[in-house]
């Protein structure tokens, strides 16, 4: 799955659980990601509406979407239909706006975990769990406009919000189909403004005579004070009608209290004016000084979007549309890609180059540095006279990566390091199994694929008189291959930066990598071992009708070789009709168990025989190869041997699309006690074809 099955009919559809990327990869439906939502909303440029019915699931992967929505350049707003609790509910705490269908909820509570351990790890899990509570309850805080105090009391009362609750409560902003209520600024800003026009009006018809004129007062009557001056009036016109009369002036508060009442109305509302523009203006730079720093925007760019009046939301488009038009194009008339490195990217990078002992590029500068050495360096500001204290807060830092996925900055950088030096280990050490092998395909999930052969009747046949040609029909076979995922879990704990343990963290990457070829050894080699059957007509590898196993079981000879050698000659191709439409394989590798090293080495070492009859005529033609998983140490044989051609190879392998070496990431990165990392290799293999080997049971 990936950030298009998402989208439908222009909106973003968020069904089922909250999990990480990995476990919805072997889903076909039912969850979503992080990195696919991202992908999802790269799709849209401006606004978008995203659709939620999800129970939850992962907190971490929670957090990574809802910094995707605050970080997408237009607005978003979420609709509720159906449910959205617990990570779902967290997730859309950034939303623009989050609107509630009629029968939906909104659940928030405390997060949870399993656990199985000492009374000392149960006690950590529990400070783990409260810490991320509090982080939550400041997120949903920050959204309702409460107390973080408030928001724990509710989450660790599990809380159910339906639609009118949920806005009550400040998480939802309305309900779907239902009029949003006017702002009340707005509405008094308004009202003021038509009050003005009206008593603007009232003066200028007094000023040109119309009207009563000013002298012109009403009398008082005895006992009743004369009204002082016109300032006492409330004049009742309507602003659109400049015939409208005025009507007597109602009885009013003093002059003094009403107008000390209207300057402290106007008062707040430019108050509340002037917050806004800084806001707008504050957010407007912000968003620019990126970009100012590579001088991709002029200082004159972002005061012109300023003094335009434009709206924070509208001023990114407006940005990219003066950097678009500043780009030089290319040769194809589009603009050239320009690709750029922030402080804090070039920062990272050298961490992770020093990690490994790589000084050529930004790695100079942290040059010497070791695991303790980079905790205390990811403290930044938070260094405190304990030195475990800053080890601890750097291991938790998220000044660099943001808590992107839920990882520190120091889970970053060591998972990156154990991931670069994991495929450097892996690829310096070459697997013997791909002799037998050839190419690996490319799997892009675990269901089956299969390793298809093609052959078919290609004798050239007899034109006939008229010209016709005759027909040849194209076979197929396949046999079946899946891959599968094995791996183990690393801890790289609070007590090994301590003791500064480099011996350790540069050691797992080098057992990793040897421990995933020994896994692909086994897997292909028992194959030959074990005569694992073929799919596709469900007989063994090495098989009497496959003409590939010796009738007799004998050493290795001139003449046992030379019937091995026939019977791999005589081979045909996959559904010829034609007795003598051979393949022609000629074997190029004698395949032994260590029992057998030394004869094998001695029948193909070139020596000068003392007659004719002595001579051993396939001496140049094969390459003795020694593989302890044949060996009766493995479950095998120590008297079998086996003729190979490299041209035909007998075994098919696979590995997963994107994992063609093992991997490390990153499953618990925000512990300050431990960053938990999960090491996989995703490989498979399956007997495919056996017209290319031979088996002699030996003696």
């Amino acid at each position: 799955m990936d950030g298009d099955d998402l989208i439908l009919n222009g909106e973003i559809i968020l069904e089922g659980d909250v999990l990480p990327h990995d476990f919805c990869q072997y889903m076909e439906s039912g969850c979503f990601s992080a990195r696919m939502v991202r992908e999802a909303l790269a799709g849209f440029d401006g606004d978008v509406t995203v659709r939620v019915n999800s129970a939850g699931g992962s907190p971490y992967e929670g957090e990574a979407i809802r910094s995707a929505f605050e970080a997408h350049r237009g607005r978003v707003t979420v609709i509720v239909g159906g449910v959205a609790a617990s990570a779902a509910s967290l997730m859309i705490m950034s939303a623009d706006r989050i609107e509630m269908s009629a029968g939906s909820f909104l659940m928030i509570h405390n997060p949870s975990s399993c656990i199985c351990g000492t009374a000392e790890q149960m006690r950590r899990e529990a400070e783990d769990l409260d810490r991320l509570a509090q982080v939550y309850a400041s997120v949903y805080a920050a959204r309702c406009g409460r107390t973080a105090d408030e928001v724990m009391r509710m989450m660790n009362d599990v809380t159910w919000f339906g639609p009118a609750d949920a806005v009550a409560a400040g998480f939802a902003d309305g309900i779907v189909g239902e009029e949003p209520e006017a702002d009340a600024t707005l509405t008094t800003i308004m009202a003021l403004h038509q009050r003005s026009i009206a008593n603007l009006r009232m003066c200028a018809k007094k000023f040109h005579g119309e009207g009563n004129p000013p002298s012109a007062q009403p009398t008082a009557t005895a006992g009743q004070p004369q009204a002082s001056t016109a300032a006492t009036e409330e004049v009742h016109m309507d602003p659109e009608d400049d015939n409208a009369a005025v009507t007597p002036p109602t009885p009013q508060a003093p002059a003094t209290t009403q107008t000390t009442m209207r300057q402290s109305d106007e008062e707040a509302i430019a108050s509340r004016a002037m917050q806004a523009e800084r806001t707008r203006q504050s957010s407007i730079r912000q968003m620019a000084r990126p970009f100012m720093a590579s001088g991709q925007l002029t200082e004159a760019q972002v005061d012109r979007l300023i003094e335009d009046g434009t709206t924070a939301e509208t001023a990114g488009n407006r940005m990219m549309t003066f950097m678009a038009q500043a780009e030089p194009l290319s040769h194809n008339g589009g603009p050239r890609a320009r690709i750029t490195r922030d402080e804090g990217e070039t920062r990272m990078e050298g961490m992770i180059q020093a990690m490994m002992r790589d000084y050529t590029g930004p790695g100079e500068q942290y040059r010497g540095m070791r695991l303790r050495g980079l905790a205390m360096e990811l403290s930044g500001s938070n260094r405190s006279f304990s030195d475990n204290d800053t080890i601890r807060s750097g291991m938790r830092s998220t000044t660099m990566m943001g808590g992107a996925h839920g990882v520190s900055d120091f889970a970053y950088v060591t998972t990156e390091v154990m991931n670069r030096s994991l495929v450097a280990e892996y690829e310096r050490r070459g697997a013997n199994w791909q002799i037998v092998t050839g190419t690996p395909m490319t799997a892009s999930d675990f269901r089956e694929l299969h390793a298809v052969r093609f052959g078919g009747d290609f004798q050239l046949k007899t034109v006939k008189e008229n010209g016709e040609y005759q027909e040849a029909t194209l076979s197929d076979e396949a046999e079946g291959l899946k891959v599968e995922r094995r791996g183990r879990t690393i801890h790289l704990t609070f007590e090994a930066v301590v003791n500064d343990d480099m011996g350790a963290f540069n050691r797992i990457p080098r057992e990793f990598a040897m421990a995933s070829r020994v896994m692909e050894a086994s897997m292909v080699w028992s194959l030959m071992r074990t005569n694992a059957k073929l799919k596709s007509d469900g007989k063994a590898l090495f098989h009497a009708d496959h003409k590939n196993l010796a009738a007799a079981a004998a050493a290795i000879s001139v003449a046992s070789v030379g019937l091995g050698r026939k019977a791999l000659w005589e081979q045909t191709a996959y559904g010829s009709k034609d007795a003598d439409d051979f393949l022609m394989v000629e074997p190029n590798l004698l395949i032994v168990p260590p029992a057998l090293e030394v004869t094998a080495l001695q029948f193909a070492t070139a020596t000068t025989p003392g007659k004719d009859a002595d001579a051993n005529p396939y001496k140049g033609t094969l390459r003795p190869v020694t593989i302890p998983n044949l060996g009766t140490a493995a479950g095998g044989s120590d008297t079998s041997w086996y003729l190979v051609s490299e041209d035909l190879p007998p075994i098919s392998v696979a590995y997963l699309e994107g994992y063609e070496a093992p991997t490390v990431q990153t499953i618990e990165g925000m512990n300050p006690d431990k960053v938990t990392m999960n090491a996989r290799h995703i490989f498979g293999a399956a007997a495919s074809e056996f017209r290319g080997a031979y088996k002699n049971a030996g003696a």
